[in-house]
């Protein structure tokens, strides 16, 4: 053997490689790891810490304690005595490797232990893998309960705990309560590192839990807890809030609150001013009603920095006010750079929308009322509102909120949506898009529902950006902007065969607005009758690039795709500034121009498509697009 392998950091470099737990070749990664194992005694050691660094079942590290199975007796299967023993070697033995595991997984439904086993565990006091910091339970009885605290270390700093509803339903103990509420404190005082804590729990609410200093302990349970989150009933808001209350180093808080039918939910009292006052990230998803009572309970002020709030179902414009106003009441004017509101829409709910139910569809269509109260934080970075329904707003709101958030990189007003008012478009045209352009200088992504469907709605475009022209000196100039990367439309109303001088007057007017536009699409309406209007933005877009390439000789966007540089010099050949011809044989049509057959044209379309899709892609992930 080469005595470079004995370099530790060498031979763990080359393990790495070897090991690969990904996907499809976890299986094999573990077969040949295992092998490498056995190879000699330098390999050993290296080697069994990959292959147990990470478990997602309880069973291998069963399969090396010291068991005596007395079949006689049916399932009694017993650990043996000597593993009583702290200096037996079987104890020994089973702590070298139990000691390596670093990541553990177990699901008591789906892998199920004999009771007298988990007896035998707890009698010993056996920690299952002494140096675990990352576990994920799923506990569904209270043999299961009793158990826990085997897998509780020291060295814990990552927890995920979940109830399954046999624990409530099938195998309940008398003392239910009393059990989980010694689960978790058992947690809290024995894992002092911890640092994320999880719970599921939709069942029952949870205990009230104090993590106040034990007699006996140096200091107060949690102290270096961070991230902590909960999925829980709406029952089991007091008891969550009143902990996390007393978590002086919390950061992150994800609260899920599932609430039942007929469930009553209990007033959420105020907390003192100097609880949460580290807290920066929250998550609350539940009604309108739950995610404000949440923020109502908190202390003013938060130097809170982003706010996640999910719903589900259809909100008036009452409803999604009510939730912002909490933001505005607990978070700190100053602090804020994000907010991130949806709402999935349900089967229940889309046939409520449709025309056979009769509801009058108008009362959810959302307007400038409705995201009133987020106009007060003035250093927003983000803010997202994907509400199943789009934002009717006119161009007089898109230039107050263009002039208020002079400082968002990300913009999303109801730009995906799962339902339209057929008969109700936008009042606001293409030409809104100039406000974002002049006074969002750091804007990256737009998402907008407008009017983009009659020649005036380009006309009014045209003319604000003339008017523009018009009233600014040329020394200083806003326009085009340099910033916005990807513009993307909510429900269009554009139909796929567009006028190629629309096109034309669309894309002259984009390359006036933005100078680094990487793409613009619609989403699919199909309800609205032009399931393609996709194709018709990747019209406009294909074209203001080939405008830029044809006034400037290159564009920023054209490198990334190196057969758009000898596409555009072809065409440039072919056409020169004949643009509306450019339109014709631009993706979205089958015309033969370039191509000798429809195939080739279709190959070209689906090439442009497959491009576009995966600059959107990135520039999506880029920018926290939701």
């Amino acid at each position: 053997m080469h005595r470079a392998l004995a370099i530790t950091e060498l031979l763990t470099h080359i393990l790495r490689e070897v090991y690969n737990d990904e996907g499809l070749n976890l299986r094999q990664g573990i077969k040949d790891i295992a092998r490498v194992s056995q190879v000699c005694k330098i390999f050993r050691d290296p080697a069994l810490d990959f292959l147990w660094r990470h478990i997602d079942s309880l069973l291998p590290l069963l399969r090396l304690l010291p068991l005596e199975i007395h079949e006689e007796h049916g399932d009694n299967t017993r650990l043996s005595k000597v593993l009583g023993n702290l200096e037996s070697s079987e104890r020994e033995r089973y702590f070298s490797i139990s000691s390596r595991v670093r990541t553990l997984s177990f699901s008591e439904p789906r892998e199920p232990i004999p009771r007298k086993l988990i007896d035998d565990i707890v009698e010993y006091n056996l920690i299952l893998a002494p140096r675990v910091g990352v576990l994920r339970l799923r506990i569904s009885s209270e043999a299961g309960l009793r158990l826990l605290p085997a897998f509780i270390t020291p060295e814990l700093t990552d927890i995920s705990l979940s109830f399954d509803e046999n624990l409530y339903v099938f195998d309940r103990p008398l003392n239910l309560d009393g059990l989980i509420k010694s689960v978790y404190m058992t947690i809290f005082r024995c894992a002092p590192k911890l640092v994320h804590f999880s719970v599921v729990d939709l069942h029952e609410a949870m205990p009230l839990l104090s993590i106040t200093k034990a007699p006996g302990q140096d200091t107060a349970c949690l102290q270096s807890l961070t991230h902590a989150t909960f999925y829980i009933t709406a029952s089991s808001l007091p008891q969550v809030l009143d902990l996390t209350s007393q978590l002086r180093k919390l950061e992150d808080l994800t609260i899920q609150a599932y609430e039942k039918p007929f469930e009553e939910i209990l007033r959420l009292s105020s907390f003192a001013p100097e609880t949460f006052s580290s807290l920066k990230n929250v998550t609350f998803d539940g009604s309108p009603d739950i995610i404000s009572r949440i923020f109502s309970a908190l202390p003013a002020n938060r130097a809170i920095q982003s706010a996640i709030l999910r719903m589900h179902g259809l909100y008036t414009n009452a409803d999604i006010a009510l939730v912002l106003l909490g933001v505005v009441a607990a978070a700190s004017k100053e602090s804020l750079q994000k907010i991130i509101m949806t709402s999935v829409l349900s089967h229940n709910d889309l046939a409520h929308w449709d025309v056979d139910s009769r509801i009058d569809t108008r009362q959810f269509i959302l307007d400038i009322n409705a995201i009133e109260p987020a106009l007060q934080f003035q250093n927003l970075e983000i803010f997202s509102a994907c509400l199943g329904v789009p934002l009717y707003l006119t161009d007089e709101d898109h230039l107050r909120i263009a002039q208020t958030w002079r400082s968002v990189r990300l913009l999303y007003l109801s730009s995906i949506v799962q339902r339209v008012v057929w008969a109700h478009r936008p009042p606001a045209s293409i030409a809104s898009l100039v406000h974002y352009a002049r006074y969002c200088r750091s804007l990256k992504a737009l998402g907008l529902c407008l009017d983009a469907s009659t020649q005036a709605s380009v006309d009014t475009c045209v003319q604000a950006i003339a008017a523009y022209k018009e009233t600014t000196p040329e020394s200083n100039p806003s326009l085009p902007s340099p910033s916005i990367q990807m513009i993307e439309f909510g429900p269009s109303w554009l139909e796929c065969n567009f006028d190629p001088v629309q096109i034309h007057a669309l894309a002259k007017a984009f390359t006036t607005l933005f100078s680094n536009l990487a793409a613009c699409r619609a989403c699919r309406t199909e309800e609205l009758g032009v399931p393609q209007a996709a194709w018709t933005w990747m019209k406009v877009h294909t074209l203001y690039e080939y405008i830029l390439f044809t006034d400037r000789g290159w564009s920023v966007n054209t490198p990334r795709s190196a057969w758009k540089l000898g596409l555009f010099s072809k065409w440039i050949e072919d056409y020169g500034e004949d643009y509306e011809r450019v339109a014709l044989v631009a993706p979205g049509s089958s015309v033969e121009a370039d191509f000798d057959d429809d195939q080739n044209a279709e190959a070209f379309n689906q090439i442009m498509y497959k491009t576009a899709r995966e600059e959107l892609a990135k520039i999506s992930k880029e920018h926290e697009v939701m």
